[in-house]
C-alpha cells in the first residue's frame, strides 16, 4: 500500500539551524482514496483530542520534559564506547558553564521556532541536561513541539562538536534519559470556569477532584499495556526500577519521584496542578503515546473510576494483589499487555496494532545479544 503525506502547513517552520530548509508536519492518507491511514499516528492523536472535546467535554494541557546527555564528537573513535563532554553528578553546574555556548545557541534556535522552553537545567547523569518545554492547550502542538525540539537539539549539538543522545539507559552505574509528559484537562462544559484547570479538587488542598481521580486510575488500569507504547525498546526496560525515579509498579503518588504517576502540587498555593507521566521516553513515537495516555484517563472517565489509594498508605497496603501489581519485567512482556488490552487496541485499530507489535518483536529478536556498550554505540553513530 502506498500512503502519501498531507502536509499541514500550520506547523511549517523554518529551521534556524540550516537557514536554507523548512519541515513541515503532515498526515498520512491512502494515495488511490485520500482517506486517513489508520497507521497515521498523528491522526490517531487529533481523533483522540476532538473524541475528548465532543464527548466529553474536556480539553487537554500537556507539558513535556526532554532529557538528553551530550558526548564528545569523535569521528576517529566510531567504533568506541563514546565519552560524555564531562563526569559532573546530580544537577551539578559543571555542564551548565562548560556547555553554556550550545545551551545558548539552543534556545535561541528553539525560540526562533516559536517553541517556548520554561527550563534548562543539569540532570543526574554525567553531560546530562534536561529541556522542559512548556505546556500547551492543545497537545498536538505540544506533540509537534517535541519532534521539532529533539531535531534542534541534534542538529545544534553538532554545530558545537558534541552529539546528543536521548537513548534511555547510557549507563548502568548512572540514571537514564526519560521524556516525562504532564497531563492536566479543563471543563468545557463548566458554566463558571471552562478554562479553569479541572484537574485539582475545589476546595482540599493538594487533593485532585474526582474527574481528575479518575482520569488517574485510568490510566492505572492500563498501564502494563500502556508501558508497550510509552517506553518501547529493550534499552527502555534497562532504565526501569525501585530507586531510579522511574516506578516500578501500578501506583501513584504526591510528589514521589518513585511512582510512574506522580500528582504535582503548587508549593505557593498547595493546589494539585497536573499528573506526570515518569515511564515514557524518546525512544517512543510521541503522537502515539499521548494518545494511549489520554485515552485510557478518559476510559477511566467514561467507566466512572475511583482512585486507587496513594502508594505507601495504609490504605494501599490493604490493596488487593490484583491493583497492587508490578509492572511487566521486559518490553517483551508488555507487547504481550498490549495484546490482551482490548480497550487500547480498539483504540489504536487492528491494523495499527498488528504492525506496531510484528515491528517492535522484530527489534526484540534483533538486539537479544546486544549489550548495553553495544546500544550505546550504535545510538551514537546515528546521533
Amino acid at each position: 500500500r502506498v500512503l502519501t503525506v498531507k502536509p499541514d502547513l500550520g506547523s511549517l517552520k523554518i529551521l534556524p539551524y540550516a537557514s536554507q530548509t523548512a519541515m513541515v508536519l503532515g498526515t498520512l492518507h491512502d494515495q488511490v482514496t485520500g482517506e486517513l491511514s489508520p497507521l497515521c499516528t498523528r491522526g490517531l492523536l487529533h481523533r483522540v483530542i476532538e473524541s475528548a472535546r465532543d464527548d466529553f467535554g474536556l480539553a487537554f494541557t500537556v507539558g513535556a520534559e526532554i532529557e538528553f546527555t551530550l558526548f564528545h564528537d569523535d569521528k576517529t573513535k566510531q567504533d568506541d564506547m563514546p565519552v560524555a563532554v564531562d563526569e559532573s553528578l546530580f544537577g551539578h553546574a559543571t555542564t551548565l558553564n562548560q556547555q553554556e555556548e550550545f545551551i545558548s545557541d539552543l534556545y535561541d534556535q528553539l525560540c526562533k521556532q516559536n517553541i517556548s522552553v520554561e527550563l534548562v537545567h543539569a540532570e543526574s547523569a554525567s553531560g546530562q541536561l534536561e529541556i522542559v518545554l512548556k505546556y500547551q492547550l492543545d497537545p498536538m502542538k505540544l506533540a509537534d513541539n517535541v519532534v521539532l525540539a529533539r531535531e534542534t537539539i541534534r542538529a545544534v549539538a553538532r554545530l558545537h562538536g558534541t552529539r546528543a543522545l536521548f537513548l534511555p539507559k547510557i549507563s548502568a552505574a548512572q540514571a537514564g534519559n526519560g521524556m516525562h509528559l504532564h497531563f492536566s484537562f479543563r471543563n468545557l462544559r463548566s458554566i463558571n470556569s471552562p478554562k479553569s484547570n479541572a484537574f485539582p479538587h475545589e476546595t482540599i488542598p493538594d487533593a485532585i477532584s474526582s474527574l481528575g481521580g479518575s482520569f488517574l486510575e485510568g490510566i492505572l488500569d492500563h498501564l502494563p499495556a500502556l508501558v508497550s507504547l510509552t517506553i518501547p525498546s529493550v534499552n527502555s526496560f534497562r532504565r526501569v526500577g525501585p530507586g531510579c525515579w522511574t516506578g516500578s509498579d501500578v501506583s501513584w503518588g504526591v510528589e514521589d519521584k518513585e511512582a510512574p504517576l506522580r500528582v504535582c502540587i503548587d508549593p505557593a498555593t498547595r493546589c494539585a496542578t497536573n499528573v506526570e507521566l515518569k515511564l515514557a521516553d524518546s525512544t517512543s513515537n510521541v503522537y502515539l503515546k499521548i494518545a494511549a495516555v489520554l485515552s485510557a484517563g478518559l476510559d477511566g472517565i467514561m467507566r466512572g473510576l475511583k482512585l486507587r489509594p496513594m502508594a505507601g498508605s495504609t490504605e494501599a497496603e490493604d490493596l488487593d494483589s490484583s491493583l497492587a501489581s508490578k509492572l511487566p519485567a521486559t518490553f517483551e512482556e508488555s507487547l504481550e499487555y498490549l495484546q490482551c488490552d482490548n480497550f487500547l487496541c480498539s483504540i489504536l485499530g487492528k491494523e495499527l496494532v498488528i504492525c506496531y507489535i510484528a515491528l517492535r518483536k522484530a527489534e526484540i529478536e534483533d538486539s537479544s545479544d546486544v549489550s548495553l556498550e553495544d546500544e550505546v554505540i550504535h545510538a551514537y553513530r546515528l546521533a
